[in-house]
């Protein structure tokens, strides 16, 4: 595991945490790094063409709202895994992109802004009503699921958070408008952590291997497991 400290520094988001990253995931040097993307979708879409691939890229970054490029958040750490795991008796490509940011809040009661962003997230996936939930009770989380989201309110040694996944299908475009467009399913997967003082930590991970949803679901909660706050020093 890849122990990542992020420290509080003198920007506008003052932050001081703790966290591991499973090992498989190997640092990008810069948020918006596109180096390895052009091989990685040429092992993800064999018979895509160029511009399919690109558009794949592209949109897979996009599940990311950290990369968005929105002021209010501060990108610590963006992360790609990229490897072969068994699914059964057969060697399945394994790609995930994760990324950690954080944002400020104005509030420092933990639980009642992991509340306020349980019910937002509850609103955005559930809102419309239509198809049956069904009610998810584990252990160290409970929630709610639906034929394409589901959502938890979970319980973190750093106190009470958010993870939530959702599954989409990307339409590609393709240079031939009277040929279908390449679909391609992403699941995206993120932990909202509340810190103790006026902050809020994402970990956000994309992946189009929606067939290791579960082994990508363990690694976001590993990342939860091992986060720790820390007390930033007075101002």
């Amino acid at each position: 595991m890849i122990q990542q400290v992020a420290e509080m520094q003198p920007r506008r988001i003052p932050y001081a945490f703790r966290y591991e990253i499973p090992e498989e995931f190997t640092c990008l040097p810069d948020p918006t790094a596109s180096d390895g993307w052009d091989e990685v979708m040429r092992e993800l879409l064999p018979a895509a063409d160029d511009e399919q691939r690109n558009a794949a890229s592209q949109q897979l970054r996009g599940q990311l709202p950290q990369l968005s490029g929105e002021a209010e958040q501060s990108v610590i750490l963006t992360a790609m895994c990229l490897g072969i795991e068994e699914v059964g008796d057969e060697g399945r490509l394994s790609m995930g992109l994760l990324a950690v940011s954080v944002r400020s809040s104005d509030h420092s009661d933990q639980l009642m802004t992991a509340e306020g962003i349980y019910r937002a997230k509850e609103q955005k996936f559930f809102g419309e009503g239509g198809a049956p939930l069904q009610e998810v009770d584990y252990e160290l989380g409970k929630g709610t699921q639906g034929p394409q989201d589901m959502l938890l309110a979970a319980k973190l040694p750093s106190g009470p958070g958010v993870m939530s996944t959702s599954l989409r299908s990307l339409k590609l475009p393709t240079s031939d408008e009277t040929l279908p467009g390449m679909v391609l399913p992403v699941a995206s997967l993120q932990l909202v952590v509340p810190a103790p003082r006026n902050y809020i930590v994402y970990v956000t991970i994309a992946t189009p291997s929606v067939f290791l949803l579960d082994s990508y679901g363990e690694r976001l909660a590993h990342i939860g497991r091992t986060l720790s706050f820390d007390s930033p020093e007075a101002e």
